[in-house]
């Protein structure tokens, strides 16, 4: 019998994994895919590496302002896609040595929790094995979901999944159908790899989450608008035709569109369908589980994706090392997510931690605010990246900071500066007097709270 069965090998797994060998457990491990999930295959480290190449791509119209002239170049997607599996498989292949130097099993196959301890794994070629595990970690993530009568074929509507993994080739024209993170980080890399790119949301702004301020929508709106990428906000896609033309597509507000491709990124569901045990599992799917991350089961555990939390890779990892601690230490650890730090990868670097102003006044809660743009940070000027900004939020009484949100180069870095100084407490003084390196981008927050300690300069 294992000390500990993880399914699946996502960010979740994969912490899982890392955790419970350094604490010399005896561990089996099961995927029905590639090592790695969704986040390394399909998602995160994918989405960032085409970005990467988008955004490069943006960066070679001020090539000359260096000294650098360059000749007609041409985009060739294919290579980058190539480039996406090289970066990936590389990866992929080092946690692959890592199980195999620890002596760690790896089934391969579909794991269906059918006792308290133990997992049915269903191979692909349909035979089955069962193991015994003292615990079970549930990290089996989240899947695609299609909306109203937009199915999800694989061929003509691609789910973001699709896109990662079929798509070596990019269409001329895509609609995208819903303008969340996804949406707005796959739009952007299409839209710079040449791609006519049309997005409709349903919400009256992109990116329509509450961690996200309608002034971040809106910066991000005007600047999708300057590339040329076509968004249309309060629509829907009512209907679609598949023809030798092309698919023709027909909005909501009337207008009607004809293009190569949907791409369908109207969110994800839980992928809870691993148990004939009575998991507790709430409405929506979600597995339920306690401050501990364990389920109604005292020996199972779930993380990530698959319980209702941020879906976010990091926070999978966080859970993931919670759970495994909880397990097998006698100081048991809850969950805390009042500081989990959020970023996405589209036209600009989008980073938020804490509250923003829009949060602060549902919770009646009275701030203040520091703003400062990229335009006159000295590093920003030299990367020739002056698009941007810093938004922090200070509790206006005792001028603490509880938020930040910062649009532009570098965001998903420095926005951890911020979470430290939420979690001890720091006030706008604080912030203001740190002496930083200069040039830097992180020194912006000398100037986003010039006018709270010191002044305003126009008065």
């Amino acid at each position: 019998m294992y000390d500990l069965a993880i399914i699946g090998t996502g960010p979740g797994g994969y912490e899982a994994i890392m955790t419970a060998l350094r604490m010399g457990l005896k561990i089996a491990v099961i995927e029905k895919d590639k090592l790695g999930g969704n986040c390394l295959n399909r998602a995160c480290i994918p989405t960032k590496y085409f970005r990467t190449g988008a955004h490069l791509v943006e960066k070679l119209s001020v090539t000359n302002e260096y000294g650098i002239v360059l000749g007609d170049y041409k985009l060739d997607y294919t290579k980058a896609w190539e480039g996406k599996e090289k970066a990936i498989g590389f990866l992929r292949r080092s946690l692959e040595q890592l199980l195999k130097a620890k002596k760690t099993p790896v089934y391969k196959g579909v794991g269906k929790i059918i006792d308290k301890n133990k997992i049915e794994i269903t191979k692909s070629d349909g035979t089955k094995q069962t193991i015994e595990a003292k615990y079970i970690l549930i990290a089996t993530g989240s899947l695609p979901v299609n909306v109203g009568n937009i199915k999800i074929d694989g061929e003509n509507v691609l789910s973001t999944e699709d896109y990662m993994d079929k798509l070596k080739q990019l269409p001329q024209k895509v609609l995208v159908v819903g303008g969340g993170v996804a949406g707005c980080e796959l739009g952007y890399i299409m839209n710079r790899y040449g791609t006519q790119v049309f997005i409709v949301e349903l919400m009256d702004r992109l990116l329509p989450s509450p961690i996200i301020s309608t002034e971040i929508s809106r910066y991000l709106h005007r600047k999708f608008k300057k590339l040329g990428i076509q968004t249309y906000l309060k629509t829907t896609l009512e209907n679609y035709s598949i023809l030798d033309t092309g698919i023709h597509c027909k909005l909501s507000n009337g207008e009607e569109l004809t293009v190569d491709k949907i791409l369908l990124s109207v969110g994800r569901k839980p992928n809870t369908d691993i148990d004939t045990i009575g998991i507790e599992k709430d409405e929506r799917g979600f597995i339920k589980v306690n401050s501990y991350m364990q389920t109604n089961y005292e020996n199972m555990y779930a993380c990530g994706d698959v319980v209702n939390s941020p879906m976010l890779a990091h926070v999978a990892s966080y859970e993931a090392r919670l759970a495994v601690n909880n397990m097998f230490n006698e100081k048991k650890e809850k969950a805390d997510y009042s500081l989990v730090p959020w970023a996405i990868f589209t036209a600009f670097e989008i980073a938020h931690i804490g509250l923003n102003e829009e949060q602060a006044k549902s919770q009646g809660i009275e701030t203040v605010s520091g703003y400062y743009p990229y335009t006159y940070n000295e590093k920003a000027v030299d990367e020739h990246e002056p698009e941007g900004f810093v938004r922090l939020v200070f509790e206006k009484g005792s001028q603490e900071v509880i938020g930040a949100s910062i649009v532009g180069i570098g965001a998903s870095e420095i926005i951890h500066e911020i979470a430290f100084a939420i979690k001890d407490r720091y006030t706008a003084k604080d912030l203001h007097e740190f002496i930083y390196f200069h040039p830097s981008l992180s020194e912006i927050f000398i100037y986003a709270t010039y006018d709270i300690v010191v002044g305003k300069l126009f008065r």
